[in-house]
């Protein structure tokens, strides 16, 4: 008997438990969905759309249709199995998520009871950015969200409130009171990482209701409350100079160096935004530069340090293309650069010319033909008036005194060779030994003389300007060009030659097929130097690279170190842009930061702080140019130059030398050997003329 009355009393008390606790359970179910229902009301009131993602255990926690003000409201809903797995997602979550982004959804009540699941389905959509990591976020509270491995979400998802549930049991006289309290927490920004990512307390939810009440959704990069944000350099002009290492640490209030245009802005937008700047280079950097994913998965150069998360902004003229966006969140384009080549000049050095560079082919074919037809003009002229006018007057038998002084000095021009010699000879302003009487002869040996003068004055005229000139320089300004030299191209960023291949311009096509990659710029430069490459950069880099490598070549011919320097090039930059590519700066990939910045560089834009910047950066090269424009060459005659003289003088005497040991072969083997040769008569040898007078 008294074994079945403990009996009873047992199972009545253990009945009153498992009552009270089915009880409590169903107060905690209901204070959960309460609280929910409250944050959604909250979200709702700044976004028109929520996507809902949840699993078995809280599918029915929350009925949206009795939210207040849910009727207006877009509404999609993803359901995870159990055993989701996102390596493979479903083709159907995938196609929600991707749907919900494109017509703005920014609100996501992420209820799961596996945290280890939740963790998976951040960590795949953001890496995919399937969601909007800016947008408002309603998670419940598990200690797996915040392992190391989650350390990076926390600083893309910021916007976020976890629901967090505590049991307590107070004790009092003679029993155990039930009190359950729920918490509402956020993370901080930047995320503070200990062992744990740690999260900020904001609100309570007890007996029924919030207790602050306030807004849980606060913005927290307007304010960043002097926290330090890092920042990874790549000096690259004219995003940021070797200047503004010296700035790294030490702000001076007082400084005329440009430090770049990215690297102003990043000192307006920390000022703005409040936060402090920690400025680094990543290591090798300067031979890495943006960096490429190499074959076994790893990465190099600033796009390494994007994938590790290791800073906040990034900065290294970084191009607004699709790769990059793949890595980076970039900010709107600043500025725009054209993407050009840095190509070897040409020097026509044609001194040894100089004899016929005073005229075109043209010309001298016409002074030649002129020259032929001149000779022979007066050949005939002369040979007509003594033919006829001396045949006339003999045949008349009227030869009279004064017509044999009208016929004298004819003899110049009966003969043809005689014709061509004196003809040739007033064009060189020498007189005749006699000048004829005939009046045609006369008058057309005037009109003979005036030409001599226009031509002769031109020929001096041209050639003191062929002298003063500087020499002609030949290069290459257009892809057209480029494509047919037979010059190797090139450059560093592994971009650049997908571009050329992918165009469809023929000629971009031909280039990017000899496209080479090169890591060592001073190397790249010095081969145009060489006339065997073209370099393919930003045009302000090209200009700094040809002012400082004009320096150097001038300072070798100072100080005469450099053997065989006439055979280095001058640098010339091509006129025709390859691209017109927009610049921006890189931050970390969603980033939170990203709306705020955008409008900071949009303001700069605005007020012209950029182009004052970009100014100052090149304010140098353009300094340097003018000063070596007025060191240019000068209307100087130097024995480079008169090089002409000496091979025309050269030349003459190698050809009277030739002529020279004609006339002696001749005279031994030919004069000397012929029967009627006799050095005591010789006037019949050569048969000589008695009277020379007509």
């Amino acid at each position: 008997m008294i074994l079945v009355v403990l009996f009873l009393q047992i199972t009545f008390v253990f009945g009153i438990s498992g009552f009270h606790r089915e009880h409590q359970c169903e107060r905690s179910d209901e204070n959960l969905k309460s609280v929910i229902e409250k944050i959604i009301e909250e979200i709702m009131g700044k976004s028109s759309c929520i996507v809902f993602v949840t699993d078995s255990t809280y599918r029915t926690l929350v009925d949206i249709a009795h939210v207040q003000g849910s009727l207006f409201l877009s509404k999609y809903e993803i359901i995870l199995r159990d055993n989701e797995q996102f390596s493979r997602p479903r083709k159907r979550i995938k196609k929600i998520l991707i749907d919900s982004k494109m017509i703005g959804c920014n609100a996501y009540v992420i209820l799961i009871a596996n945290g280890f699941l939740t963790s998976e389905f951040l960590l795949y959509t953001e890496s995919e950015r399937l969601i909007n990591t800016r947008g408002l976020f309603l998670l419940l509270y598990d200690y797996r969200l915040f392992q190391p491995n989650l350390h990076h979400i926390w600083n893309r998802i910021i916007n976020v409130v976890f629901v967090r549930q505590y049991d307590t049991y107070k004790h009092r006289s003679g029993g155990k009171v039930y009190n359950e309290k729920i918490d509402l927490n956020t993370v901080y920004f930047p995320a503070i990482r200990k062992i744990f990512t740690a999260t900020k307390y904001i609100d309570t939810w007890y007996r029924g209701k919030l207790r602050h009440d306030i807004n849980h959704f606060i913005e927290k990069t307007t304010n960043l409350q002097k926290k330090s944000l890092r920042i990874a350099v790549f000096e690259h002009i004219p995003a940021v100079t070797v200047k503004s290492r010296a700035y790294y640490d030490k702000r001076p209030s007082e400084r005329t160096e440009a430090l770049g245009i990215e690297f102003e802005l990043i000192q307006i937008i920390s000022k703005a935004m409040n936060f402090k700047p920690k400025y680094y280079m990543p290591p090798n950097i300067t031979s890495e530069k943006w960096g490429v994913k190499s074959d076994n998965q790893t990465y190099t150069g600033l796009i390494s340090e994007a994938v590790e998360g290791r800073a906040a902004f990034y900065l290294g003229d970084l191009h607004y293309t699709l790769r990059h966006l793949n890595y980076f969140d970039l900010t709107i384009p600043y500025n725009t650069e054209c993407l050009t080549f840095l190509t070897p000049e040409s020097l026509t050095e044609n001194s040894w010319k100089l004899l016929i560079l005073p005229f075109k082919l043209y010309t001298w074919i016409a002074i030649i033909f002129t020259l032929l037809f001149g000779s022979v003009a007066f050949y005939f002229l002369s040979l007509s008036y003594k033919k006829h006018i001396i045949f006339y007057n003999n045949k008349m038998c009227t030869q009279t005194k004064s017509t044999k002084k009208n016929i004298k000095g004819l003899y110049l021009f009966t003969e043809i060779q005689n014709s061509i010699l004196y003809t040739y000879s007033m064009l060189f302003q020498v007189s005749l030994p006699k000048l004829p009487n005939p009046w045609a002869v006369r008058v057309f040996i005037a009109w003979w003389w005036i030409y001599s003068i226009l031509v002769a004055v031109a020929y001096r005229a041209s050639m003191t300007a062929a002298l003063a000139n500087p020499v002609t320089r030949v290069t290459i300004d257009t892809l057209a060009q480029l494509a047919k030299s037979s010059i190797g191209v090139g450059g560093w960023n592994e971009d650049s030659k997908d571009f050329f291949l992918i165009s469809s311009d023929l000629n971009s096509q031909e280039i990017g097929g000899k496209f080479q990659f090169v890591k060592n710029e001073e190397e790249a430069i010095e081969k145009v130097v060489n006339g065997s490459f073209c370099y393919y950069e930003n045009s302000y880099l090209l200009r700094h690279a040809r002012v400082k490598r004009q320096i150097i070549k001038e300072q070798e011919k100072e100080n005469k170190t450099t053997e065989n320097l006439w055979l280095k090039h001058n640098l010339h930059i091509m006129e025709e842009c390859a691209i017109k590519m927009p610049i921006a700066i890189g931050m970390e990939k969603n980033s939170p930061l990203k709306p705020r910045v955008d409008a900071l560089v949009r303001h700069a834009i605005e007020t012209g702080l950029v182009e004052k910047w970009l100014s100052d950066v090149m304010e140098w090269s353009k300094i340097t140019e003018i000063r070596q424009e007025t060191k240019s060459e000068k209307a100087l005659v130097n024995l480079h130059k008169l090089q002409g003289a000496f091979i025309a003088i050269a030349t003459g005497y190698m050809l009277a030398f030739v002529v020279l040991i004609g006339e002696i072969l001749y005279w031994k083997h030919i004069v000397l050997k012929d029967p009627k040769f006799d050095k005591y008569h010789l006037d019949a040898f050569y048969n000589i003329s008695v009277n020379p007078k007509i």
